[in-house]
């Protein structure tokens, strides 16, 4: 009895981790102070758009790591796995383009990562990156995020530079 339990229990606690690995496909990678990050799981949700509550904005989280339901719905969780170094990871806010071209437009790019300092997590860096939509049906969300040339945050940051360029396909969790 006590081993079937014990089964039962792991099959349970491992569910999360099975689920999570199955909403989507990434590749490609973060560059922090050169250090080069594969990401390797992607987690889609939808919203009420900040900007417009008529439409519809799309959190996409890009990890190194597999994340539990319960780090995808606390941004404080996911400071703390990346203060802790245990977490490298972005989010994007995708939304309709406001210049009314076809497809989405990263809105904004949350960095987590253990080179900024506690007070900076997440760093947030919009405007200098670009998001090529790939399929966006409402069910499932593709695309390429990426930038061009190294940001490096002068002003604030501790002088951190970061790069990203990233191919993903993710169901779209309601």
């Amino acid at each position: 009895m006590k081993n079937c339990c014990a089964v039962l229990l792991a099959i349970a606690l491992s569910s999360t981790a099975i689920s999570a690995a199955e909403q989507g496909k990434v590749t490609g990678q973060m560059v922090i102070n050169g250090k080069t990050i594969k990401l390797t799981h992607v987690y889609a949700s939808a919203g009420p758009s900040r900007w417009d509550k008529k439409k519809v904005e799309i959190r996409v989280i890009l990890s190194d790591v597999p994340l539990s339901d319960e780090d995808l719905a606390s941004g404080s969780k996911r400071e703390a796995l990346a203060n802790a170094g245990k977490l490298h990871a972005m989010e994007l806010i995708l939304a309709d383009d406001p210049m009314g071209h076809p497809g989405k437009r990263a809105m904004s790019n949350d960095i987590y990562d253990s080179a900024f300092t506690t007070a900076q997590q997440p760093m947030r860096l919009s405007g200098l990156d670009t998001f090529e939509t790939k399929t966006d049906d409402g069910k499932i969300i593709a695309g390429h995020h990426f930038m061009e040339s190294p940001h490096k945050f002068s002003d604030i940051g501790n002088n951190v530079t970061f790069q990203d360029d990233v191919t993903f396909t993710a169901k779209v969790a309601p």
